[in-house]
């Protein structure tokens, strides 16, 4: 039984989650039509993880390990559908090391917080899921301005 409300809550909780990294592309495009900052476009999704995350850290936790599964997914569908130039090329290897650059920096909070921080086992998990969460949005975020013009469906 509870792993069944686990289940419902938890599929009530990332279903939004989903649908905006799928939908985040027609932000990014307008951000960067418009010169503003296209980071405010992955907001909606840490915003839905961290609904939850006072009374039920473990919830919120699964959300964002969801929601970086999407964006690595998004990154994923966006390095397959570029073309084979040099441009597209330093995007792909600019993304790669992104992704590995984020992946250290959210180890070295997970042990700094182990080591000095009261923070405890279920908040150290959540803090470090939405690290690594926030760190794929970026360089999904960081592709796509990259790449944008390279996309014929941007023309």
């Amino acid at each position: 039984m509870r792993v069944m409300i686990c289940t419902t809550m938890l599929a009530a909780l990332c279903s939004p989650v989903a649908a905006q990294v799928a939908g985040a592309e027609a932000c990014l495009a307008t951000a960067l039509k418009d010169g503003t900052d296209p980071t405010l476009c992955v907001e909606p999704s840490d915003a839905a993880c961290m609904d939850s995350a006072p009374e039920t850290p473990a919830v919120s936790t699964v959300c964002f390990a969801e929601t970086r599964a999407q964006w690595g997914a998004a990154i994923g569908k966006r390095v397959k559908s570029l073309p084979e130039d040099t441009a597209a090329t330093v995007a792909r290897i600019e993304a790669k090391y992104d992704v590995i650059g984020g992946m250290v920096q959210c180890d070295r909070i997970e042990a700094l917080a182990k080591a000095a921080s009261d923070l405890d086992g279920p908040q150290i998990a959540l803090q470090k899921e939405r690290c690594l969460s926030r760190a794929t949005a970026l360089t999904y975020v960081r592709l796509f301005a990259r790449t944008h013009s390279a996309d014929p469906a941007s023309d």
